[in-house]
């Protein structure tokens, strides 16, 4: 692991992780921060209901990225690294809804701040692995082959459900108000999960560390959405079982599967380092 740069990704979350607690707490207390975009048809209501309850994930989840990203500074090891880019992969995707869909709240300029940090981050993040070293880490076969099976079961999940959902708007000429979900899903989260899955199927040395970051960016989306649907109904929404289903499920799946890869990762140089 090249460690400066890994201390300079790190360096990066913490900021962002600064930024989003900073975010999150104004939308929690500032009523006025979601309304007034609301009042001029710039988001839905439904849309600002699911700012807050992304803003009440985002305050634990900025506060132990800060935690992990400060202890990674200083104490490298493997494993918070991925922790911190699986960690670092929920506020891209969170702020990168907002940035498309340009949710110009008092504080848009935040957002963009964190969007940015987190692209950045992840990139030198990953940029620090040597793929040298990354050969001594292996995961179980049966253990492998579980992610593999789960991540392809989410893309042909959700690949054909987001499909039926924005084929209507398509026809229409009209976007759903949360159309940047499925410009990050179909342009770049589904992509990454098959790609994870092609590398981990192959049994290449990159795919540990991509296999970790996407299960802690599944895990924390999964949980900010299943969150949503249930949220709703405080404000005279109807749940929507099915996807409160689908991604109670996968919040619970990815869950299981971080604990398992946290406790199973072994080096064959290095037992002890690994399980920093």
């Amino acid at each position: 692991m090249n460690i400066g740069r890994s201390r300079l990704a790190a360096a990066m979350a913490f900021a962002l992780s600064c930024l989003a607690l900073y975010a999150a707490l104004e939308g929690l207390l500032d009523k006025n921060l979601y309304q007034e975009v609301v009042s001029v048809g710039t988001i839905t209501k439904s849309l600002m209901i699911g700012s807050l309850a992304q803003d009440i994930i985002s305050v634990p989840l900025s506060v132990i990225l800060a935690l992990l990203s400060l202890l990674f500074i200083k104490q490298p090891g493997f494993k918070k690294l991925i922790t911190i880019l699986g960690l670092t992969g929920y506020f891209f995707y969170g702020y990168g809804l907002y940035v498309i869909q340009g949710q110009y709240t008092s504080i848009f300029l935040v957002y963009l701040a964190i969007f940015s940090l987190s692209i950045y981050s992840i990139i030198l993040g990953l940029l620090s692995f040597e793929t040298s070293a990354l050969k001594a880490y292996h995961l179980p076969s049966l253990l492998r082959w579980s992610i593999i099976i789960f991540f392809c079961l989410v893309l042909s999940i959700l690949i054909p459900g987001w499909l039926l959902r924005i084929s209507p708007d398509i026809a229409k000429h009209i976007p759903l108000g949360a159309y940047a979900v499925f410009i990050l899903d179909l342009c770049v989260v589904f992509p990454a999960i098959g790609v994870t899955a092609g590398q981990l199927i192959q049994r290449k040395a990159f795919s540990v560390v991509l296999a970790g970051v996407v299960l802690f960016k599944l895990f924390t989306v999964c949980l900010s959405w299943g969150f949503s649907e249930w949220f709703l109904q405080f404000y005279g929404f109807g749940i929507n079982y099915s996807l409160l289903a689908i991604s109670g499920t996968l919040t619970i799946v990815s869950l299981l599967l971080i604990v398992l890869f946290l406790l199973n990762l072994r080096t064959e140089l290095n037992p002890v380092t690994s399980q920093n």
